[in-house]
C-alpha cells in the first residue's frame, strides 16, 4: 500500500500505464511465446547494480496482478529499505509472456522511484549530520516539479527516503508567487485578499524574492514565507531578523537547491528546504532483470 492512496487510485494509474505500453498486447513476445506450449514458466531476478533505497515494489507487484495475476513477485527487501550493489531484490516467477509484458514498466518505475528515494535519503542524512543540536527540525520536501501521471508515486518515493510532502496540487495549498502579485498591489494586499477568501484552515504562504518582500510578508501575517533563489549567505543574515519579527513564522528555502547548498543551509534556522531536483532530475538507479530460463 501507499500511504494516503486508495488501492483504486493506484490501479487506475497503473492501468493507464499498461494501456499506453500494451494497447494490443506484446506483439513480438506473442510471436514466440503465444501458445500454451511455448509460454513456459521462468524465473527472473531483479538485481541492483548500485546501492540505494527501494521504492516502487508495491506498484510492481500490483502491476502483475493487473496483467492477470499469473506472475508472482517475491521481494527480499521491503519498500523503503536500503540495499547494496549486487543484491537480488526480487524474484519474478511465471509464464514468460506475462513476465516480458511487465518487464519494461516494472524497471522504469523501480529505477526512477528508487532514484528519488535514494536522492532524498542523501539530503535527509546530510541535514541530520550537520544540523546543530537543539535547533528546530529542518524538513526536506519535494515540489510540484513532477511528471504528469507520476506525481503521487514520486511523492511516495520522497517519503520513503525520509522527506516530506509539499502541496500535492494547486488545490491543496495557498502559495502566493511573483506572478500572483502582478496587479494585486503588493505582498500585504495579496495576503489580506488571500486571508479573506481562504478556506478554513488553510495556511497562507508567500514566495519572497527579496529580503524586503520577506519582511513585508511577515508583517502582513503570512503563515509561511518562502525565500526563493537567495544565496545561503543572504538567508543566514535574513532568517534571524525574520525570527525576531515573528518567532512562529514558518521559513522555507527553495529555488535551485542542490545538495551542496542544503549542506550550507543545515546550520541556518529554517524549517523547510523544498528541493525540485528530488523529482525532476534524480537520474535512474541501475537495476536489471536477469532471466533464468
Amino acid at each position: 500500500m501507499i500511504e494516503g492512496l486508495l488501492p483504486s487510485t493506484v490501479d487506475r494509474i497503473l492501468a493507464g500505464f499498461l494501456e499506453e505500453d500494451l494497447p494490443e498486447g506484446d506483439l513480438t513476445s506473442r510471436l514466440f511465446f503465444g501458445t500454451p506450449k511455448t509460454n513456459r514458466p521462468i524465473e527472473a531476478a531483479l538485481v541492483s547494480e548500485e546501492g540505494g533505497v527501494l521504492a516502487g515494489a508495491f506498484l510492481v507487484s500490483r502491476l502483475f496482478v493487473l496483467l492477470g495475476g499469473a506472475v508472482t513477485v517475491e521481494w527480499s527487501r521491503a519498500e523503503g529499505e536500503s540495499f547494496a550493489s549486487g543484491e537480488t531484490l526480487a524474484v519474478f516467477r511465471g509464464p514468460i509472456l506475462e513476465v516480458l509484458a511487465g518487464e519494461r514498466l516494472s524497471l522504469n518505475l523501480l529505477k526512477h522511484l528508487s532514484a528519488i528515494a535514494t536522492t532524498t535519503r542523501r539530503y535527509v542524512s546530510e541535514v541530520a549530520r550537520l544540523r546543530p543540536p537543539g535547533m528546530r527540525d529542518l524538513r526536506i520536501t519535494e515540489t510540484r516539479k513532477t511528471l504528469p501521471g507520476l506525481r503521487l508515486f514520486q511523492k511516495h518515493a520522497v517519503r520513503l527516503g525520509g522527506g516530506h510532502s509539499h502541496r500535492s496540487s494547486l488545490s491543496s495549498g495557498i502559495l502566493i508567487k511573483d506572478n500572483h502579485l502582478v496587479g494585486t498591489g503588493g505582498v500585504a494586499k495579496a495576503v489580506a485578499l488571500a486571508r479573506q477568501g481562504a478556506p478554513h484552515p488553510y495556511r497562507i504562504e508567500v514566495e519572497a524574492d527579496t529580503p524586503e518582500q520577506a519582511r513585508e510578508a511577515v508583517h502582513a501575517g503570512a503563515d509561511i514565507v518562502l525565500l526563493d533563489n537567495m544565496s545561503a549567505e543572504r538567508m543566514a543574515e535574513l532568517v534571524p531578523e525574520l525570527r525576531r519579527l515573528r518567532e512562529t513564522v514558518v521559513l522555507e528555502a527553495s529555488g535551485g537547491l542542490t545538495l551542496d547548498k542544503v549542506r550550507l543551509l543545515a546550520t541556518v534556522d529554517l524549517d523547510v528546504c523544498s528541493v525540485g531536483a528530488l523529482t525532476h532530475s534524480p537520474g535512474d538507479l541501475s537495476l536489471r532483470l536477469d532471466f533464468r530460463g
